[in-house]
């Protein structure tokens, strides 16, 4: 098959015909050249050309009905329509129709072909468009989410349920269970697949700034601020995806409130509403109805969300998926960095099994990928598995079935070990570790001066 773009060329007028095939053919196009519809619609193949150009109007039909009978067969086929006639209406009428352009007769051959080159650069970003659409419904199918565990089987149940509707949803669970997982899933299963979907972390953005963030900015609010679209627009006709609301300012939460009532916005510093089109899933690692308690979150608000709830289980929940897993973690890592599949020994993996996972699946996620590159064994060892977490193992099998004595004090042990953990792994980089361990930085210092870890200086970073 030849490598140069082949064109469709359907022309009454047997002179135009074969000047155009004669000016492509210069150029090094391939023609396919056609006198009537019916010898033009018999060449037709999807894929087959890489434009068409045809004659507006023909003896036994007209270029725009000739235009819809070949997208019926090749849907992306760019198309240029030819006329002698001047009418400015009938231009537009083919442009509306789906004709890439609209050229006169007699056609000049320098503007043909930079229409046709433009036409077929478009057609490729067409098919590479449709190629990530596809990959990233692909990538987010419900059989890419493992889990065969009785509770996860609900999850997949109603998260199915979920993607056909536009209710909202509110996912909870611990850090790193996978509720981002989950909305991408809903998202990319659902009508909405085609249009955006827009991540908000609302414990990462400063209060000050999550406003603007989330509803956009006005022209000259301030001196030397420029006009700027919010999430919740830039969302339109998708799904916007507020993860950590229960972090989210009370102030802000009001706004968020009319938001889903009335689907409008309204930038900061206008008056003027929007109207939105979005389908809102939220998720946090609250217990809201506490905070509601505390003040700390709005109990109409709370409502509004509480539509769908989707509860993700603690990995610790669902012990019997962690070999599932760790053998789709291994392959996943050994692919990126270009190493021949690695196993998991049995004495490694009752490790894995034996420790209470308070990171979840991303803690699981983190410490595959370090034993996959740390280690140069095909098969990974009791020796492979990080300190903290062998450990816990061998001090977790002598405890006592009892109560322990002091609560608090253990409680704050074992979380000081889970931050030492992540800062030794991150070479002492608190953004890194905080990103771990799937909290804030402002959290990861907090817990760091609470607990009295001394903290070395990492490394600096250029």
């Amino acid at each position: 098959m030849s490598a140069n773009p082949n064109i469709l060329i359907v022309d009454d007028d047997l002179n135009s015909l074969q000047m155009l095939e004669q000016s492509l053919k210069i150029k090094n196009y391939e023609v396919t050249a056609c006198l009537t519809s019916r010898d033009a619609m018999r060449e037709m193949e999807p894929g087959k050309f890489s434009a068409a150009v045809l004659d507006y109007f023909m003896p036994d039909t007209t270029g725009l009905e000739m235009m819809k009978e070949i997208h019926m067969i090749d849907p992306l086929l760019p198309v240029l329509i030819l006329t002698a006639s001047r009418d400015i209406k009938l231009a537009i009428e083919t442009i509306k129709e789906g004709a890439f352009h609209y050229l006169g007769k007699p056609v000049n051959p320098d503007e043909l072909f930079v229409n046709l080159n433009n036409a077929m650069a478009n057609r490729n970003l067409m098919v590479e468009n449709q190629r990530l659409k596809l990959d990233l419904k692909q990538k987010h199918g419900f059989d890419q989410i493992i889990g065969s565990a009785g509770c996860m089987k609900d999850v997949f149940d109603m998260t199915a349920r979920a993607a056909k509707v536009r209710s909202t949803v509110l996912i909870t669970g611990e850090t790193g269970v996978g509720k981002e997982l989950i909305a991408k899933a809903m998202h990319y299963n659902s009508a909405r697949a085609e249009k955006p979907f827009i991540r908000v972390n609302c414990s990462a953005i400063p209060e000050t700034l999550l406003e603007a963030e989330l509803f956009g900015i006005e022209k000259n609010v301030a001196s030397g601020v420029d006009q700027r679209m919010g999430k919740f627009e830039a969302a339109d006709g998708g799904s916007i995806f507020l993860d950590e609301i229960g972090d989210m300012a009370i102030t802000t939460q009001a706004k968020v409130l009319r938001v889903i009532q009335e689907r409008e916005i309204e930038r900061v510093g206008s008056h003027t509403p929007r109207k939105v089109d979005i389908r809102i899933i939220a998720a946090t690692n609250l217990d809201l109805e506490t905070a509601i308690e505390k003040k700390e979150f709005r109990r109409d608000l709370y409502f509004r969300l509480n539509v769908i709830v989707i509860p993700l289980p603690a990995l610790r929940k669902r012990k019997e998926d962690i070999p599932s897993l760790v053998d789709h973690f291994l392959v996943k890592f050994c692919a990126e960095n270009n190493l021949k599949l690695k196993t998991v020994a049995p004495e490694a993996m009752a490790i894995l099994m034996a420790y209470a996972w308070p990171g979840n699946v991303r803690e699981l996620e983190n410490t595959i990928e370090r034993m996959v590159v740390m280690n140069d064994d095909e098969a990974l060892g009791a020796n492979s598995v990080p300190v903290n977490i062998g450990a816990s193992h061998e001090t977790g099998s002598s405890l006592p079935d009892g109560l322990v004595s002091d609560l608090d004090s253990t409680v704050n042990d074992f979380e000081r070990g889970i931050i030492l953990g992540a800062l030794e792994r991150n070479a002492y980089r608190q953004n890194r570790a905080a990103d771990e361990l799937g909290i804030s930085e402002r959290s990861m210092w907090y817990k760091i001066k609470k607990l009295g870890i001394s903290v070395k200086k990492g490394p600096v970073e250029h």
